[in-house]
């Protein structure tokens, strides 16, 4: 019965498989599939191969020989692994889907589209029922960080990191990191990876998605911990409070160059950063909505970010700050 269940879970993965990496114009060849079968876990002959394919065209799939350009196979495509990740996606990141609804919808695309994808999107998001921003990231990042966190491996990650100069832009640099990865966390303004640095195993951070330009998988387990690092992160603010619009002005704020990333997401709207003259320090200014959910956020941060500019808000936290004395 085991060895039954093993081989049925093959073939999906060879569905998988030629539905990401395959159709008319880019062709597998046996050896490539082969190859990609063992990142799944299967290493298996040749002629097991091409009995799948066999029992695979049994059902309302079918996969096509074809022997140019190149001698090799692709799956005439019934529905798009893109499409399904796109959904998911976005019933992670909706505002208007309760838990109930999230594995609801989960479990009707296992019922309905027999993925594997499913399983390592579910088993390594968590849903913060928040929005997320239309930052553009590579889906084979998201897909290689995934099966690192599933298989529990560190990898190699080169992230931009941003730069303030002695004038407002958006100056950024390149930093190769050696991480265990934790989680993927969608909430308030960011799509986000949640790690530990091999060389700082007390603390968990966060990056943004869109921030990371490769990742490359490493043979070394990830370490074990005593505690559960991701309770550590502060990348999700609250409730996004749905406040009425009041005005937009120019925001401008000075924070430890530690807090830059925590400065921008928050922010839909581009940020410039620019060095303070006091050491240690960054400038922030962007143009935003002045609004109930600025003010929480900027309540919650009070004691890592100060206020510059505009002088109401000031006097306004200023005033409120005798409270809470």
């Amino acid at each position: 019965m085991a060895q039954e269940q093993n081989a049925r879970a093959r073939l999906l993965c060879l569905v998988e498989i030629l539905t990401m990496y395959s159709d008319e114009f880019n062709i597998l060849s046996i050896e490539e599939i082969a190859e990609k079968l063992k990142e799944y876990g299967y290493d298996v002959s040749v002629r097991t191969i091409l009995s799948d394919i066999k029992a695979v065209n049994l059902t309302t799939l079918k996969i096509i020989s074809v022997s140019s350009p190149k001698k090799g196979y692709y799956l005439a495509k019934s529905y798009s692994q893109y499409a399904i990740h796109l959904i998911l996606e976005a019933i992670f990141s909706s505002d208007f889907v309760s838990e109930n609804d999230i594995k609801y919808i989960a479990n009707y695309l296992k019922r309905n589209t027999c993925l594997p994808t499913l399983d390592l999107v579910l088993g390594t998001t968590r849903n913060l029922n928040a929005i997320s921003p239309k930052r553009e990231f590579s889906i084979d990042i998201l897909r290689s960080l995934r099966i690192a966190i599933r298989d529990k491996k560190k990898v190699e990650l080169v992230v931009s990191r941003i730069v303030p100069g002695d004038s407002f832009s958006q100056a950024e640099t390149l930093e190769t990191l050696t991480v265990n990865p934790l989680e993927i966390a969608i909430s308030y303004g960011s799509t986000a990876l949640v790690f530990v640095r091999s060389e700082n195993q007390e603390s968990a951070e966060f990056i943004n998605l869109h921030r990371i330009k490769s990742v490359e998988a490493t043979n070394e387990k990830a370490f074990s911990f005593d505690y559960d690092p991701k309770t550590l992160v502060n990348y999700f603010d609250g409730y996004r409070s749905k406040s009425s619009f009041h005005s937009t002005e120019w925001l401008i704020l000075r924070f430890k160059s530690e807090y830059t990333e925590l400065i921008e997401n928050h922010f839909s709207s581009p940020v410039s950063f620019r060095k303070s003259a006091k050491e240690g320090y960054c400038v922030a200014k962007a143009l935003t909505a002045i609004n109930l959910d600025l003010l929480g956020w900027l309540f919650i941060h009070r004691d890592k970010i100060e206020i510059v500019s505009p002088q109401f808000l000031i006097d306004l936290f200023e005033e409120k700050g005798k409270n809470f004395k």
